[in-house]
């Protein structure tokens, strides 16, 4: 059975593989003929790439693609200007955001922003109230109040509480992951969510199409249903070139109940538990909620859901929510405000929610990515922070994933470092996880990269911690994990002119990795 889904598997990939390499042929076939035969065409195409060379420096945007997109129009005219066309044809995106905009509708009405608990939150972070009411307003994802908060420093520990969180459910097990694949921690939590499946609770499993390409088999979809669970596949991978294959669920969330909810960096492969090697040992992290807070990332698991699923009403969502406990107390001193990020929208949360907390720092930054890959306004938020007497750490990995991206995140460190902020990479192996500390009081755990992919094209989510026993958690992890990397100097760099050259060459198209 495994050896069959294997080789669908591969002819599917080379299939679809080849039906791309077939597209581009005949588009090359075409375009050399025309214009090595008539001026007209020759004539049409430079028209075409001046007027789009024009339309991307009128159209709103990130400076960064645009300068990309010229070069690569004005240097290659013809298949430039092709290829722009094709992976700005926005309809499918459009159509996606005008879906999303009825559901944050909906879901305003049922989980609208408890002011009172906003002012509290306010009062005992004050440094903060701007990003808590930029979060709350703007993206309408509120601060909540009695939520005990759980740190998980390895994937492993997460793995073994997503599991004990599981057999607890008793309503609905939501589960929404960019990679699945099979081995011993995709089987392990299968077998539980079909036995709790059996038992009349509501399974929901959604995955990106791309993240699982090649790791589950041709017929999972199917497998599921004869399980008794609902399975939605994520942007299905098709053999057409379009941008609206550029925007990948990236988000990880697991909600039992509404009650409790997990997400970070982990997705559900076998080396994110160090159960195999892959680069090394693989550090990620997690996050558990127990409490009003989960009901926050049940909703964002709900948004994509619902775009593939049939309408759903303001009394069917609210059938989903659980009833907690009103307790006069406070059940946590953490406050946690989970959020998400859309490609659909010009909202940028992501990179927003960076920067105000860089801003915000007095004493330190840290940062836990797997890749760095900067715009202007990150990077200068960084170095500003450094240039002002802020204590800015950056950890990265030692052992790569994708060279040319880990190439392009090297190209930063130099300029990072002459500011004042410290880079180490991980020396165990790879880092994965997605992690912020500022001023060892506020911070923020998710599944935002500090890349171009994860700010504006993929769909990601994070949880902002205001303090609690969480944040010392954070902080011991931290220092643990500092202790066992190596820092950067710049001595250590090459300055060699070719070296110089290929930085600045791959952070021109560092947008398009």
């Amino acid at each position: 059975m495994i050896k069959k889904s294997l080789m669908y598997l591969f002819k599917r990939r080379v299939m679809l593989a080849s039906l791309i390499i077939v597209q581009f042929t005949i588009f090359g076939f075409i375009i050399n003929q025309s214009l090595g035969y008539s001026l007209f065409w020759e004539t049409l195409f430079t028209i075409l790439s001046i007027g789009v060379a024009l339309h991307v420096v009128w159209k709103k945007g990130k400076e960064a693609y645009k300068i990309t997109w010229i070069l690569q129009v004005l240097i290659f005219p013809v298949y430039g200007t092709l290829f722009y066309i094709m992976f700005n044809r926005q309809t499918q995106t459009k159509k996606l955001q005008s879906k999303l905009e009825k559901l944050y509708t909906l879901h305003r009405k049922v989980n609208p922003v408890d002011e009172k608990v906003l002012e509290s939150a306010k009062s005992n972070y004050p440094d903060y109230s701007r990003l808590m009411h930029y979060l709350s307003h703007s993206g309408h994802y509120p601060v909540y109040t009695d939520t005990d908060t759980t740190y998980y420093p390895l994937g492993e520990d997460f793995f073994e509480a997503m599991k004990e969180a599981i057999l607890e459910a008793e309503d609905y097990i939501f589960f929404e992951f960019f990679i699945v694949a099979e081995g011993k921690m995709w089987q392990s939590m299968l077998e539980l969510m079909s036995q709790k499946a059996a038992s009349g609770v509501d399974v929901r499993i959604m995955f990106d199409d791309i993240g699982s390409f090649v790791t589950l088999p041709s017929d999972i979809v199917e497998q599921l249903d004869a399980r008794g669970i609902q399975t939605r596949v994520y942007n299905p991978f098709h053999p057409i070139i379009t941008s609206s294959q550029n925007n990948r669920d990236h988000r990880k969330i697991l909600s039992i109940d509404g009650k409790v909810a997990f997400t970070g960096g982990v997705n559900i492969a076998d080396e994110y538990i160090n159960e195999i090697e892959r680069f090394g040992h693989w550090k990620d992290n997690g996050i558990k909620l127990v409490g009003k807070g989960a009901w926050g990332l049940t909703l964002i698991f709900l948004e994509l859901w619902e775009t593939m699923d049939s309408d759903l009403t303001e009394d069917s969502i609210k059938t989903l929510m659980p009833i907690f406990n009103e307790s006069s107390e406070q059940l946590s001193t953490t406050f946690v405000q989970p959020f998400a990020d859309s490609p659909t929208d010009k909202k940028n949360y992501g990179e927003h929610v960076f920067i105000k907390l860089i801003h915000a720092a007095k004493e330190s930054v840290t940062i836990f990515t797997p890749y760095l890959i900067l715009d202007e306004n990150l990077e200068t938020a960084l170095m500003l922070a450094a240039e002002s007497g802020v204590d800015v750490k950056i950890v990265t990995p030692k052992k790569w994933d994708k060279y040319l991206v880990h190439l392009t995140t090297r190209s930063y460190y130099k300029e990072l470092i002459e500011s004042g902020a410290r880079i180490f990479e991980y020396s165990r192996g790879f880092m994965h996880a997605k992690t912020v500390l500022i001023d060892e009081e506020v911070a923020l755990v998710g599944t935002i990269n500090f890349d171009y992919r994860s700010l504006y094209l993929h769909f990601e989510n994070a949880v902002v911690l205001y303090g609690g026993s969480v944040i010392e958690e954070i902080q011991a992890d931290i220092d643990q994990t500092i202790n066992i990397s190596e820092e950067i100097k710049v001595d250590s760099l090459s300055e060699s002119f070719m070296s110089r050259l290929t930085n600045s060459i791959l952070r021109l198209f560092a947008p398009l990795m």
